[in-house]
């Protein structure tokens, strides 16, 4: 029986079993998340080093944590090592394997997935046969997506060979999914991991109109600007004026005239108020705005998670949507279709600067759409300023 707080992989017919800890899944999401956020267009890959056990005459391969290892992206965003990469993955795997008596050991490698085609690359293949020469050696790949959850799937060997092509089964790589009645414990971030790896973060600062300045590890405060975009400052207050007593002044002779002009007024007012109430619908009048998409921003570490009302009428009622996100000089639009809208999972974005807009339309059948807009400013509260 599997243990508890375990996500079982078993294809059948195979020789292998694969426990997945839905803990790692938590932790290992956000590193590969916050990899995939570094570069506006296709992303960067995170990669690294699989800790487990294997118990069953080697047959049950029980996967428990893992270590990022952080390279210096000199081939581009993708997780391919350099010379003085494979020297610093050698020296954590050596590491990992002399403190691994009694506890769990190197098991195989991951990687995340955002380059063209599927299944593993040569690179991958030949990295785990360097380092890797057990049988029970397992790797896991991470597709991640914009807009839905991430994909995930193991590859192990039969015949001392990896399979080609896409994994045998792929899963949802989200715990919820996985278990929806199991607890989740919040995450920790594993000590020697880094979130980021510094050669993104160098190579975000070329030259580029359309992508955004640097990540940083920490939120830093915004420079003072005279106006800041999306704050509507108040008039100042005018004089006052000073009104007569209105004993003192003279009564107007055509006051008979303006009484019944005034009834006349309140009374169209009146009749214009109901007619617009009627038009906005009755749940309006109910305390319910249907055309409330109610989006709001809620930081989360070094990102921001974007949610809006799924059960909102006009949500419901909505055929596609469009996501802007602008941040700094930075503009990408992500594209939701009606089964995103309306379904449970949340977006998560990694911010770069300290001011970020988010704006929601919902296009509706009649060629209509609503939208709703929300701008995050890195204050001391970081409370999100919406402007509808």
């Amino acid at each position: 029986m599997p243990n508890p707080g375990f996500y079982v992989w078993e294809v059948p017919g195979k020789w292998i079993s694969i426990e997945l800890s839905l803990d790692l899944i938590d932790r290992l999401q956000q590193d590969v998340i916050r990899g995939f956020g570094s570069l506006p267009r296709r992303g960067a890959e995170v990669g690294g080093i699989l800790l487990g056990t294997v118990t069953a005459a080697g047959r049950v391969v029980r996967v428990e944590d893992y270590l990022e290892v952080p390279i210096e992206y000199r081939r581009g965003p993708s997780y391919l090592l350099s010379e003085p990469d494979a020297k610093a993955f050698e020296a954590e795997l050596g590491q990992l394997r002399s403190n691994a008596a009694g506890s769990s050991r190197p098991i195989g490698y991951f990687r995340s997935h955002t380059r063209d085609g599927v299944g593993l690359a040569q690179e991958d293949l030949d990295l785990v046969a360097k380092y890797f020469a057990d049988p029970e050696t397992v790797i896991l790949l991470i597709r991640p997506f914009g807009t839905k959850p991430s994909t995930a799937g193991f590859y192990f060997k039969e015949d001392g060979q990896f399979q080609s092509g896409p994994p045998l089964l792929e899963f949802p790589f989200r715990r919820r999914d996985l278990a929806p009645d199991e607890p989740a414990t919040p995450p920790e971030r594993p000590g020697r991991g880094v979130s980021v790896p510094s050669r993104i973060r160098r190579a975000a600062q070329a030259p580029q109109r359309s992508e955004p300045p640097p990540a940083q590890n920490t939120v830093r405060d915004p420079a003072p600007t005279a106006h800041p975009v999306g704050v509507i400052e108040a008039a100042p207050d005018a004089e006052p004026v000073a009104l007569e007593n209105p004993a003192s002044m003279p009564r107007p002779r055509c006051s008979r005239i303006w009484i019944p002009v005034s009834v006349m007024c309140l009374l169209v007012g009146l009749l214009a108020g109901f007619q617009a109430a009627m038009r906005v619908g009755p749940q309006v009048l109910g305390g319910v705005d249907p055309y409330n998409l109610s989006l709001t921003i809620t930081p989360s570490g070094n990102d921001l998670e974007v949610k809006w009302n799924r059960q909102s009428p006009v949500v419901r009622k909505a055929l596609k949507g469009v996501l802007t996100i602008e941040d700094g000089n930075y503009k990408k639009p992500v594209e939701l279709d009606a089964d995103r809208l309306q379904g449970g999972s949340e977006l998560l974005y990694r911010h770069y600067s300290n001011d970020v807009r988010f704006r929601l339309e919902v296009f509706l059948k009649d060629s209509t759409s609503v939208a709703e807009a929300v701008e995050w400013k890195s204050t001391g509260d970081s409370k999100p300023e919406t402007r509808n």
